[in-house]
């Protein structure tokens, strides 16, 4: 089966991995409606799009989802309330769960949320996860028919790649989000420890906040006032952020676990494959990964980045290791690749 599918988003605020499926299967002839609540992280995507279609509540998603006009409904958590309003109004197409984040796993669900997670799992014509490790997760814990994994790989082919020359000294980049310590249940997106430590070493640390909040960065902000070796960054768009990256020596993949005793929560850190992995990779600055075993045994597979086990020996690389160089092949980590694999799991689905 082959044909060009018109395919419906449906994604409370498009994201990254949203934006980067959206630019690969358009690229593949497909057509792409969103329905969102607001489109402020990728505002971008837009120009991948033929229609915007905004909600306010739910009643309004099912009326949009009951248009069926669609060959395939492909929803994007969290949360997963949408999901289910997929599930329940989708009459005469698939609907597809892209599970980003599992929210069971990272932290405790009251009885709805946690029947909500089920139901997206079970009652969804397909999922996709974002790892191959939770896709076996996935699979022991729910009933699941059709599941696959695609990582959150980096566009390759629709972003020119440029080899920056690298800044003077030692500089690491992180990008994403970050919090103040004791924000539950993020308390592992408490970057500050590392960063202070690291600047306390005479290295440069550089952070792009996906969402930049004070009320939340106060510890960051109070560091980037005391020391010249802290430096906070706007919110660019992606081609940029990707060209910027590529001036650092190394880029930081990692989680804080010192507070995190929940064995679930602790499978969930250890199982996913970051975005921001990829986009270093594409971008030329050497990924430097801890707290995350699927993303660390992978960077040490493919040969293209480190990974460590503590914040000492995470110091001990930046000091005295050399960044290992960019890689030449950019299929490994081709977001247009891999989609193919989107595209037979919608035309097998379509077939059942």
């Amino acid at each position: 089966m082959s044909k060009n599918l018109r395919i419906l988003f449906v994604h409370k605020n498009p994201c990254a991995r949203a934006y980067k499926e959206a630019v690969a299967l358009t690229g593949l002839g497909h057509s792409i409606d969103i329905a969102c609540e607001k489109n402020d992280q990728h505002p971008d995507i837009t120009q991948y799009i033929d229609t915007i279609y905004k909600y306010a509540d739910y009643d309004q998603l099912a009326e949009i989802i009951r248009k069926d006009c669609w060959d395939i409904v492909h929803c994007h958590n969290e949360p997963n309330m949408p999901t289910v309003v997929a599930t329940q109004n989708a009459s005469n197409c698939p609907v597809v769960y892209d599970c980003h984040d599992v929210t069971g796993l990272r932290q405790q669900l009251d009885p709805e949320r946690r029947e909500n997670e089920r139901r997206c799992f079970e009652e969804s014509d397909g999922v996709i996860m974002v790892t191959n490790t939770l896709v076996d997760v996935i699979s022991k814990r729910y009933n699941v028919d059709n599941i696959i994994a695609l990582p959150c790989y980096c566009l390759v082919e629709n972003v020119p790649r440029v080899q920056r020359k690298k800044l003077p000294g030692n500089h690491l980049v992180y990008q994403g989000m970050i919090l103040d310590s004791g924000i539950h249940p993020l308390e592992y997106r408490n970057y500050y420890p590392f960063f202070k430590a690291m600047v306390e070493k005479g290295i440069h640390v550089h952070v792009y906040c996906s969402i930049f909040n004070p009320k939340v960065l106060s510890s960051y902000i109070h560091l980037d006032q005391s020391t010249t070796f802290f430096h906070f960054h706007q919110q660019v768009p992606y081609e940029q952020l990707l060209d910027e990256l590529g001036q650092y020596q190394w880029g930081l993949a990692a989680f804080n676990i010192e507070d995190i005793h929940e064995k679930d929560k602790l499978l969930f850190l250890n199982s996913i494959l970051p975005n921001k992995l990829f986009d270093y990779i594409f971008s030329g600055a050497c990924p430097i990964v801890m707290n995350n075993a699927t993303a660390g045994k992978w960077c040490e597979k493919h040969g293209v980045g480190y990974h460590v086990h503590s914040l000492d020996e995470m110091l001990d690389v930046l000091l005295n290791s050399p960044p290992i160089a960019p890689v030449d092949d950019l299929s490994l980590i081709s977001m247009e690749k891999h989609i193919r694999a989107v595209e037979e799991f919608y035309f097998k689905l379509l077939q059942e």
